[in-house]
């Protein structure tokens, strides 16, 4: 009867412990660059007010790229059509933003 129980928790803590590793060996990635402000749109109805929702263009490539941001709502408003700096971190779950510079 615990068998179940127990494959099931092994499982469960050998994916969280791997996750947890391979995202701690790997979060000092810290990357930054530039990208133009084309706009900044609300963000959906069930976030925040002072969320923003932050289209850019990536200058190297030429891709959109879309995401939210909680600060200077604003001051971003006004920089539209403007290059700014983008600085975060990179991990193997994805990049996380945490500065922007203009």
């Amino acid at each position: 009867m615990f068998i179940p129980v127990l494959v099931y928790l092994w499982l469960w803590a050998s994916f969280c412990i791997s996750v947890k590793l391979w995202t701690y060996y790997y979060s000092d990635n810290s990357w930054q660059q530039e990208y133009q402000l084309l706009a900044v749109e609300a963000c959906p109805s069930d976030y925040e007010y002072s969320c923003a929702k932050l289209v850019v263009l990536d200058l190297q490539t030429y891709r959109k790229r879309s995401f939210r941001w909680y600060l200077d709502k604003p001051a971003l408003k006004r920089l539209k059509n403007e290059k700014i700096n983008i600085v975060g971190v990179k991990s193997p779950l994805g990049s996380v933003v945490h500065q922007i510079q203009w």
